[in-house]
């Protein structure tokens, strides 16, 4: 856009002229202010908070519907999901940084989290690493499912709790039952899996 030619305006409609432009960017200015204080009000309720990293304007709008869409399923369901249902519905439509944000919060894989097409080709990768080191040090979450010699309960108790700006860290970690279980008969009988090949 060109440039104003006031060589034909008095200097009266000059002025005018000014003191309208410099009205309007005053306002502009105040209604930027008033938009990001309420983001920054905003990113106060929402699982990312200011203390991981700061998101975008359209990032935190985008987290902020998932996050009621979640908050409205356990409502209406009267569930907790999964660490991973969760994290699906907080990452919907979010950018890659973002998720693997909310991925670590949950304490879930971000490969999990991505559309199927890209996770087509991670489709090949293991879920868990072959070392066995993780199995002859079984992580301490394992706790939260039920042993093997607890036929009763068929799987893992929801989380008591999600990450909210109040709790220092994300919900906990849930680990599979069935990983678990192999974790404890390998320990207790390592003799009978030696004649598997990998």
């Amino acid at each position: 856009m060109r440039p104003t030619d006031t060589s034909n305006f008095a200097p009266a409609e000059i002025s005018k002229r000014k003191i309208r432009r410099v009205k309007a960017n005053g306002r502009e200015r105040a209604r930027m202010h008033g938009l990001n204080d309420a983001l920054d009000n905003l990113r106060e309720y929402i699982p990312i908070t200011t203390k991981h990293q700061k998101l975008s304007k359209i990032e935190t709008l985008r987290l902020a519907r998932n996050y009621i869409n979640a908050l409205q399923q356990m409502l209406q369901t009267n569930e907790q999901p999964t660490p991973l249902e969760y994290a699906h519905t907080l990452a919907n439509g979010l950018s890659q940084t973002t998720t693997n944000m909310l991925a670590n919060l949950l304490q879930v894989q971000p490969r999990h989290l991505l559309p199927p097409s890209q996770f087509d080709m991670f489709s090949d990768a293991p879920l868990f690493p072959q070392h066995p080191q993780h199995l002859q040090n079984p992580p301490h979450h394992q706790s939260f499912c039920p042993s093997s010699e607890s036929p009763t309960s068929s799987s893992c108790s929801p989380p008591q709790y999600y990450y909210s700006p109040n709790q220092p860290s994300a919900a906990p970690l849930q680990a599979t039952c069935e990983l678990a279980q192999y974790q404890q008969m390998y320990l207790q009988n390592p003799n009978r899996f030696s004649s598997y090949s990998p």
